[in-house]
């Protein structure tokens, strides 16, 4: 687990399941959505309360205008299809505040960087590269957007591909 110095966090779900919030002494920001995704950890419950009433973890849902920024973000880059709506909430939370994401899930990482948000992985080294996701027809050769499963021309499952956007 990486070193966190004092700054404030926005936290997804995987950085409660790692524990940090739990061993972290800065104050942290979560959506009510992935509050109500960790709400079942085994005996954690009475933890994440007391990180509330004492104000070092905030939920705070994040305004529209940035939900919509990140929808419209990862259509275009094929994220969104692997982004729960707790994920779109809690990047666009990092948005909004201006804060460092913490998470371990690869499309929520690539997403966070296509827009521009500052993102700390914890028990992975985290993406190489950023990616846009494409899909194609292996029998007919078509190609679509990655939103789709099955070619509109034959009927075949579509294969999912991914294109190097740039280093970071």
């Amino acid at each position: 687990m990486k070193s966190l110095g004092l700054s404030e966090y926005v936290l997804d779900a995987n950085a409660f399941y790692l524990g940090l919030s739990f061993l972290s002494f800065t104050k942290s920001y979560t959506t009510s959505l992935v509050f109500a995704e960790v709400r079942h950890l085994k005996g954690s419950y009475s933890l994440l309360e007391t990180l509330v009433e004492t104000d070092n973890l905030r939920i705070v849902d994040p305004d529209e205008k940035y939900v919509n920024a990140v929808y419209g973000v990862t259509i275009k880059s094929g994220d969104s299809i692997k982004l729960s709506k707790a994920d779109i909430s809690v990047l666009a939370l990092a948005c909004q505040l201006n804060k460092t994401l913490i998470s371990d899930d690869f499309a929520v990482e690539n997403a966070a960087r296509l827009l521009g948000i500052s993102i700390m992985p914890l028990g992975t080294k985290g993406i190489k590269y950023t990616r846009k996701w494409i899909s194609f027809c292996r029998t007919c050769g078509m190609g679509y957007g990655s939103y789709l499963k099955d070619c509109l021309i034959c009927g075949n499952k579509l294969k999912r591909i991914f294109k190097r956007v740039a280093p970071f």
